[in-house]
């Protein structure tokens, strides 16, 4: 029979206390999972008249998305504030404010997928607060390099539905299994390929990426002969880098001269996935995970993959 989730708590230092946290971001995916199922009927498609904080149309299904991740991450009870890409400012969880993790969230990355029927995806990282218990959460509990997470992960809303999740002992896939309705251990010790896959990014801005980034492709897909695959949603391109190998970039450009991806909600989480995967993540010439946060919505360059791929792409 197929392991539940429940080997989470066996992983390590962290897996016990992060269990009740990642079960909480299962309740979560299969809610968000039943609301797109049935978005087109319930006229949840499209976009809700507003914007976020980035400046960026809100879908209705991103709204929709956040109020569930909120919802389950307060329901855990060791939450105590949530960060999220949708929201302007730090969620301080009242009742909770007491509990020692705060969880940083992209609700629905690829949102923009929606109206085709695309894959899209979750993505989450968990640190342990900074300020006294005794006081409330505060944003600087938030900025935190990648050495302070605990756990992170993503959820993949595809032909099926997977979360994939590391608390710092590897990385391994669980599918939910409709028919017991529970996530079961379907990847164990996910490694990426040293070899092979692709490279997954938006090449019609290659003419616009900075530092020369459009002569590193270049030189990396003749050094590597690697194919090109994308989709648009940083969970499905990422996932794809981890399984099939190969390398997941978004160079800064002339519109977005910081970079484009969140260091918080993207960035991190993804690179504490790929470097447990035994992978490379890299931003502004440092390991991503090394980078100190400034603000809770900062936006990085990233190069996620292979090592490999990421040395023969950034040189």
């Amino acid at each position: 029979m197929p392991t539940t989730m429940n080997n989470i708590a066996k992983q390590g230092a962290n897996g016990a206390a992060m269990m009740p946290i990642i079960q909480g971001v299962g309740r979560a995916a299969i809610e968000i999972a039943a609301v797109l199922r049935g978005a087109v009927f319930r006229g949840a498609l499209g976009g809700a008249g507003s914007e976020n904080i980035q400046g960026e149309q809100q879908q209705v299904l991103d709204v929709l998305s956040d109020e569930i991740f909120l919802d389950e991450m307060r329901s855990t009870g060791f939450v105590c504030a949530v960060g999220s890409e949708e929201q302007e400012e730090l969620l301080v969880i009242e009742e909770y404010s007491h509990a020692d993790y705060l969880v940083l969230v992209d609700p629905l990355d690829g949102s923009s997928n929606l109206d085709v029927d695309g894959p899209v995806g979750t993505i989450f990282s968990v640190v342990k607060r900074k300020t006294a218990n005794s006081e409330r959460p505060h944003v600087s509990d938030t900025l935190q390099s990648g050495q302070g997470v605990i756990a992170a992960g993503y959820v993949l809303y595809g032909p099926s539905l997977m979360l994939v999740a590391s608390v710092g002992e590897g990385v391994h896939g669980y599918t939910f299994n409709p028919n017991n309705a529970r996530f079961e251990l379907s990847h164990a010790d996910i490694r990426i390929p040293e070899t092979g896959g692709y490279y997954s990014v938006n090449e019609s801005n290659k003419d616009k990426w900075l530092d020369g980034m459009g002569d590193k492709l270049d030189n990396m897909k003749s050094e590597t002969g690697l194919g090109m695959r994308y989709v648009g949603a940083m969970v499905a391109d990422m996932h794809r880098t981890l399984l099939k190998g190969g390398v997941f970039l978004y160079p800064a450009d002339e519109k977005n001269t910081t970079g484009k991806l969140r260091l918080l909600y993207e960035a991190i989480p993804m690179g504490f996935v790929m470097e447990q995967a035994g992978g490379k993540a890299m931003s502004c010439g440092i390991n991503v995970l090394d980078i100190e946060p400034e603000a809770l919505h900062q936006r990085v360059p990233v190069y996620l993959g292979s090592n490999t791929n990421v040395d023969a792409l950034l040189g």
